[in-house]
């Protein structure tokens, strides 16, 4: 509420940009902040590439008026036709509750693969890895052991075809960072299984 009430006071926007919330899978959600922005300073930014398929290169914008207006214009010198065929198509998703059914059923999904992906984590990789079981989301966060050099290891790992982002990559002005992101959503648990075996080898 603070940072809103700056954003209205000094004029400035905030850009959120909130791909994953639809896969919250313990406790209540916390609301985006836009959803108490009344000074109209946050630009909701949204993807149903992470629903649907990440092929479908289709998102949203919750803004004021001017902002999508620019928006609009900038996408039309970049695409002037778009792809009116599957944007209609998802219209259609979203308006029969076809994309809250999916959504549901994909969180469920998730929700299992997160599970199984940290316990994986924590029996292979236990002096390694330190994490928490995070409420939601579609990637796992874990602190790597001061003794282990995480740019070593992800080169290693890639060569054993198995990637994962270093934090300082993902980190303002790449300051040193001893975390590491890593993606579960699209793999199964035997997939998931085998890349953190693969892990292991690679230290």
């Amino acid at each position: 509420m603070a940072l809103l009430e700056r954003a209205r006071r000094e004029r400035f926007a905030i850009v959120e940009d909130d791909y994953d919330h639809e896969f919250h899978f313990d406790g209540r959600p916390v609301a985006p902040l836009a959803s108490a922005d009344t000074g109209g300073s946050v630009l909701y930014v949204g993807t149903l590439s992470k629903v649907l398929a990440p092929g479908l290169r289709l998102g949203y914008v919750v803004a004021p008026e001017p902002v999508i207006a620019a928006l609009g214009a900038i996408r039309a010198t970049i695409d002037r036709q778009g792809d009116h065929v599957t944007e209609l198509a998802v219209a259609d998703l979203i308006e029969d509750g076809e994309i809250s059914r999916h959504a549901a059923t994909s969180r469920r999904i998730y929700a299992e693969r997160r599970d199984a992906f940290v316990e994986l984590l924590r029996r292979e990789l236990g002096g390694v890895l330190e994490l928490d079981l995070p409420a939601g989301g579609i990637t796992i966060w874990a602190r790597v052991a001061p003794d282990i050099s995480i740019e070593r290891w992800r080169q290693r790992a890639l060569a054993k075809g198995v990637a994962f982002v270093p934090g300082r990559e993902l980190a303002l002005g790449r300051v040193a960072s001893p975390f590491i992101r890593l993606a579960f959503a699209r793999h199964t648990e035997s997939e998931l299984g085998d890349a953190v075996r693969r892990l292991k080898r690679a230290l």
